[in-house]
């Protein structure tokens, strides 16, 4: 991409939570998707989860790894009655994303989100719920998979750039003119896979943020 960037600048997505396992923090790091794992670490007094976000492990992956996961997310929600296990590993910013899909001691199947990075380890587990349906005269439960679910509509909105203007927005005061014949590489596109040069108004629609939020890059842990 030419030059280093001189500052680091990130806008926060959502947070997903795993009871017993960690919390996910999704974010827009410079080009990237960032994700922040926190530990599980109990119930408070109120039976609050709770998680060590003292000591996050953090990584970010980019346009190609993020479609891998989307790819990967959705062969499972398009067929959740399927019991194939999958196992896929991103190489991504000095440490390693295992994606699963393995049944639990339960014999139920269950999505996973393992970090790997300087050797800590943490797991998120992709929560699920059970509904009810009527199958040949009987009320049958059913699981699915409501984590995954979010997980892909948030990777989907990185990859077509959803709620990213404003991010998008900042990165030219980060990078400075000198960038400027750099940029066509920058910016993420989902219209073909590639991308393109940023206009002025980011080519993204606003008011369409789909609960993005902006947030102070000085928040964020380095990467």
């Amino acid at each position: 991409m030419g030059k280093n960037y001189k500052k680091s600048v990130g806008t926060y997505i959502r947070t997903l939570y795993s009871k017993g396992f960690s919390s996910l923090m999704m974010s827009f790091y410079n080009t990237n998707l960032s994700f922040c794992f926190a530990r599980y670490t109990g119930d408070n007094n109120a039976g609050l989860s709770q998680y060590d976000k003292k000591n996050l492990v953090t990584t970010t992956i980019n346009y190609e790894g993020a479609s891998l996961l989307h790819l990967l997310t959705m062969s499972i929600l398009n067929d959740m009655n399927s019991e194939k296990e999958i196992k896929a590993m991103v190489s991504c910013n000095n440490a390693a994303l295992i994606f699963e899909y393995i049944p639990d001691q339960n014999n139920q199947m269950g999505a996973y989100l393992t970090i790997d990075k300087n050797q800590q380890s943490i797991t998120f587990r992709f929560p699920t719920h059970t509904y009810q349906i009527k199958t040949d005269g009987q009320m049958v439960t059913k699981v699915i998979q409501s984590g995954l679910g979010v997980f892909v509509r948030t990777i989907e909105g990185y990859l077509a750039g959803v709620g990213a203007d404003r991010h998008w927005n900042k990165l030219p005061d980060i990078f400075g003119e000198s960038q400027d014949e750099n940029q066509q590489s920058f910016y993420p596109t989902g219209n073909n896979g590639g991308y393109q040069q940023r206009s002025n108004n980011s080519g993204y629609q606003h008011g369409n943020n789909t609960g993005y939020q902006q947030s102070n890059h000085n928040s964020y842990p380095r990467h």
